[in-house]
């Protein structure tokens, strides 16, 4: 067969509202990699936080983002830094990834919050601020989505 006949394989578009563009994180021009080293806009923690239902000061406790960095990134409308930007994102990612293993965001909300034997009885939410804390959160989703318990 000729290369000009091959067709690229496109996946159908998902019906599904998109996680990551609900957030504003991703668009038709900027893929999360690109979004986290821009740094993300205001609207992103907003949708964050919404979508979390966390206070500012839970947002703090758990991004390590300190209070007085939100305000002034608000009121300046700049962007959070790539650091900041990717302790947004693995909340983000926890509770995307929750909400995927119990196929309800309520429910994933409600487990983050958590003490979880799996992590030491620490809360899946304390465990976003650092990638190697995160890495073991998400370990442990993955181990139970494949029925792995040891």
């Amino acid at each position: 067969m000729a290369t000009s006949q091959l067709k690229s394989f496109k996946p159908k578009p998902s019906k599904k509202a998109n996680f990551w563009v609900s957030l504003g994180i991703e668009d038709a021009k900027t893929a999360r990699t690109d979004a986290v080293h821009q740094g993300f806009k205001p609207e992103v923690y907003y949708k964050v936080l919404e979508k979390t239902q966390l206070s500012q000061n839970e947002f703090y406790n758990v991004t390590h983002i300190p209070v007085s960095t939100i305000k002034r990134r608000l009121k300046k409308e700049e962007r959070f830094n790539p650091q900041e930007s990717d302790a947004i994102y693995r909340l983000a990612m926890l509770i995307k990834l929750a909400t995927d293993l119990f196929n309800s965001e309520q429910r994933a909300l409600e487990w983050v919050r958590e003490s979880v034997y799996g992590l030491g009885g620490k809360r899946p939410l304390d465990m976003v601020s650092t990638t190697v804390d995160y890495e073991i959160v998400k370990d442990l989703i993955g181990r139970v989505e494949h029925g792995v318990f040891s």
